[in-house]
């Protein structure tokens, strides 16, 4: 049985084998060997290992000259890295979450600490700077104008179409635990979601202290 992708390219000389593959057509086993840094032995075995896997296929170069002609290397048909776009795992933890049933405070609490999680070290912080920064690493498209949030390109939508609801409060129990994390006196007073445009917002005020 071949093994998963991500498990086949761990090994950093297989991850340089496959790289160089994917940016070159075809390769020999020197050029592997001279990308990875290793031997032409050493890049053998990977190569076998990912031809097994179904990633790698050889074909004999064109003939020239006497003797049987060299193999050559290349990708199989449909292979390609893993990319960052983390949409479908993004969408898989989405149903998770909508299964899971927490309570509204359950999922606040868990924005919370994420937010707080994502502004990083406890302390003073521009918000004008770092709130945007740290939705931005969720997807949206965040700008903080004097004391109200307008977040724009919402993932909400895309991430769990049937309830984009729930994904539009966890981003705002985010937006809370960035602005107490960030120590700057102000809290979330009101928030509006238009998940069929894409669009939130937020507007912040002095936190009341009792």
């Amino acid at each position: 049985m071949a093994a998963p992708l991500l498990d086949t390219i761990t090994d950093p000389v297989r991850r340089d084998v496959v790289r160089h593959l994917a940016a070159h057509e075809t390769a020999s086993l020197a050029e592997l060997a001279d990308c990875a840094g290793v031997h032409p032995n050493t890049v053998r075995r990977h190569v076998l290992d990912l031809e097994r896997a179904g990633m790698v296929v050889g074909e004999p170069a064109p003939p020239c000259g006497r003797g049987r002609p060299p193999l050559r290397y290349r990708l199989a048909d449909g292979v390609a890295l893993p990319t960052s776009d983390f949409r479908g795992l993004a969408e898989l933890l989405a149903a998770a979450l909508a299964r899971a049933g927490l309570d509204e405070d359950e999922l606040r609490e868990l924005g919370r600490d994420w937010g707080r999680f994502l502004l990083g070290r406890p302390g003073q912080h521009a918000l004008e700077r770092d709130l945007p920064g740290a939705l931005e690493r969720l997807g949206f498209d965040a700008r903080l104008k004097g004391t109200t949030l307008f977040m724009s390109a919402c993932p909400c939508r895309l991430v769990l179409p049937d309830r984009p609801e729930l994904i539009c409060r966890l981003a705002m129990a985010v937006v809370e635990g960035c602005v107490e994390g960030s120590r700057s006196g102000l809290t979330v007073a009101r928030s509006e979601h238009d998940p069929g445009r894409r669009l939130c917002r937020a507007t912040l005020r002095a936190e009341v202290v009792a």
